[in-house]
């Protein structure tokens, strides 16, 4: 054999080595392939049933946003009972009440009994004093929204008048349960919550319809009662008081308890708004209407 042809079949069967090695290769590239591509898809297939079965896990932000804004909502409205409660730390807290968030209510503090439930005990208290009703209700508040559980059985509150006049106060008694469990974790010191609440509008007991009461500021202006009206233009009015002085008004001007509504200059007349019991109402006045002395 020449050395050409040596050369030649060596060379045929390295070339027939190496395809045959490159199909074996990609045979076997091409099982793997298969066997990644189905693993895929039963992951695919299995993500898919569960975020079917929990739609909420598709937005992992607004899960744990949910999650966060839950924590908040037990840690603000949980309560704590402590190990101890005896009067001496019951008073202590409720003057540090006042002293934070109602300064103008004084109370007397009385004890009452001790009760059992379970394992639970509480002391029961009779408290009764005088507040402004805003303060009192901010009082109240604080006890029900704090971390102590501190439970008001009853309320009795009644205006304070004196000489048949209201003094802006109230008077209360609150009996209220002090509870505590001898086998609680001891608690260190607790901080007040920072509770953001509305207030009262207005003070319930102040009677929004009333009896004329008189009013030193309001008795400053023209009482139109004991006045008659001597002259009118299609904007201003003349009225003359009781002791004969001369009053020149234009709409909108203040009298005692109102204001000047309208003039009416066809028919020779006014309209005054006013309000001395609480309602509104029109009172009418003509020109040279007689007034009774």
């Amino acid at each position: 054999m020449n050395y050409a042809l040596r050369n030649t079949l060596i060379l045929s069967i390295l070339l027939v080595l190496v395809v045959v090695g490159f199909l074996l290769g990609n045979t076997s590239s091409v099982k793997k392939l298969k066997v990644i591509k189905t693993t895929y898809e039963s992951n695919q297939k299995q993500l898919n049933d569960l975020n079917a079965a929990n739609p909420d896990m598709k937005d992992q932000e607004l899960f744990v946003k949910a999650l966060k804004d839950l924590e908040k909502k037990v840690q603000r409205e949980s309560k704590l009972i402590p190990q101890k409660n005896d009067p001496t730390i019951t008073y202590k807290y409720l003057l540090d009440i006042c002293d934070n968030f109602s300064p103008n209510l004084k109370f007397n503090f009385i004890y009452n009994r001790l009760n059992k439930i379970e394992n639970i005990s509480y002391f029961t208290y009779t408290i009764a004093g005088k507040a402004p009703i805003r303060s009192f209700y901010s009082f109240i508040y604080q006890i029900e929204c704090q971390y102590m559980l501190y439970v008001i059985e009853s309320i009795k509150i009644n205006e304070d008048v004196k000489d048949e006049i209201s003094t802006g106060d109230i008077n209360f008694t609150i009996v209220l349960n002090a509870y505590f469990e001898e086998t609680a974790p001891e608690l260190g010191e607790i901080p007040f919550r920072k509770l953001k609440y509305k207030n009262i509008a207005y003070d319930p007991f102040y009677s929004r319809i009333h009896a004329p009461m008189p009013d030193e500021k309001e008795q400053e202006f023209l009482d139109i009662y004991s006045a008659g009206m001597i002259g009118l233009t299609p904007n201003k009015i003349f009225m003359k008081d009781r002791v004969g002085r001369i009053h020149i008004l234009e709409l909108g001007d203040k009298v005692a308890y109102g204001t000047l509504e309208s003039i009416n200059w066809k028919e020779q007349y006014a309209i005054f708004k006013l309000n001395e019991i609480g309602i509104n109402k029109d009172k009418k006045i003509y020109l040279n209407e007689l007034k009774e002395d």
